[in-house]
């Protein structure tokens, strides 16, 4: 299971190119906590599909392999600086990660242990050791980056039975960075995979706050 490094990039440095416009039609699962008439975005990825609530006022795009969220319309083009929330949840294409033998180790967290420890998808950016936990009973993990260009991410991934990865990237200016973990639960919190809406409460069990590498 290999998290496309080109991705990773392009989000780093917050410079993405977006195709088309994302589906607004809601899903069969609807978070009872979505009022009537909230923006709903979605992805198919082959037998994988991804659905979630567009925050009010934000824009939503479809990349080739998912979705993503911008806080601020038009406010991201490439060689600006980053000014709110950037999202792209994502099923990575490439495969080339090694899984665990055993059902006993968390999936997500095997996979984040080799991200980190590889300068092709790191880069010169610092990073934290990835942590597990679970997410609604899912595998989950995640890792903490600060950029060096004054922005922050916290890279989530949920590991689905079939061995398919779910990969949310959250970026913000550094300047912001206790917002991600004040928002996180709402903002993927009606995050819906393959029909199931994921239970947010594991967000908002994660510490608080949230310390990201600094290289003071």
């Amino acid at each position: 299971m290999r998290i496309s490094a080109s991705l990773l990039l392009i989000l780093l440095t917050a410079c993405q190119v977006f195709s088309y416009p994302a589906q607004s039609n809601p899903p069969s699962v609807v978070d009872k906590r979505a009022a009537s008439g909230e923006q709903w975005t979605r992805h198919n990825e082959g037998e994988v599909s991804l659905s979630i609530v567009v925050p009010r006022g934000w824009e939503t795009y479809n990349t080739s392999v998912g979705i993503v969220l911008n806080e601020y319309i038009g406010g991201n083009a490439p060689d600006t600086p980053l000014n709110g929330f950037l999202i792209h949840i994502f099923i990575p294409h490439d495969k080339h990660f090694t899984l665990p033998d055993s059902d006993d180790v968390n999936m997500a967290w095997f996979v984040l242990n080799q991200v980190v420890t590889n300068p092709d998808y790191i880069g010169g950016a610092l990073v934290s050791e990835p942590v597990a936990f679970e997410w609604d009973d899912y595998d989950a993990a995640y890792y903490l980056l600060n950029n060096r260009d004054q922005t922050v991410t916290m890279l989530l991934a949920l590991a689905l039975p079939d061995q398919n990865l779910v990969v949310a990237h959250v970026s913000v200016p550094e300047a912001q960075a206790a917002r991600i973990r004040a928002l996180l639960p709402d903002l993927l919190g009606t995050l819906t995979v393959d029909g199931h809406h994921l239970n947010a409460a594991a967000l908002s069990a994660l510490p608080d706050p949230l310390v990201f590498p600094s290289s003071d």
